[in-house]
């Protein structure tokens, strides 16, 4: 049974969905204020669809631009606030500085990707 697009969704199935083992999920909500995924009884998580689109783009940050946490945490701050950027563009500044990359162009990078995998 597929969960539509707007569904919550477990721990393990952000995990696959993102591609990132459960334990890195938790470690990220501990690093990343942003993530806050509802917590039912007992303490179990359900991402809700913009929690995972963030933790699709914290992945990119850390994994594909090589940045920090620190440095992830910064660009997000930098994206949640519209700090110094447009709506019509959200660039990403690397490490080293000298490359930057569209998000919109990671996010379809990404999409492109999973379905090739389908």
């Amino acid at each position: 049974m597929n969960k539509g697009p707007d569904a919550y969704r477990t721990i393990g199935e952000a995990s696959n969905e993102v591609g990132v083992e459960p334990y890195v999920l938790r470690f990220w909500e501990t690093k990343f204020s942003q993530l806050r995924p509802v917590k039912r009884s007992g303490g179990r998580r359900f991402y809700r669809p913009s929690d995972i689109d963030k933790l699709k783009v914290i992945k990119s940050l850390l994994y594909d631009n090589g940045l920090t946490i620190k440095g992830a945490v910064e660009q997000l701050k930098k994206i949640n606030t519209n700090e110094g950027l447009t709506n019509k563009e959200i660039i990403i500044q690397t490490n080293d500085g000298k490359d930057s990359l569209d998000i919109k162009q990671l996010i379809i990078n990404e999409l492109i990707e999973i379905r090739s995998s389908l």
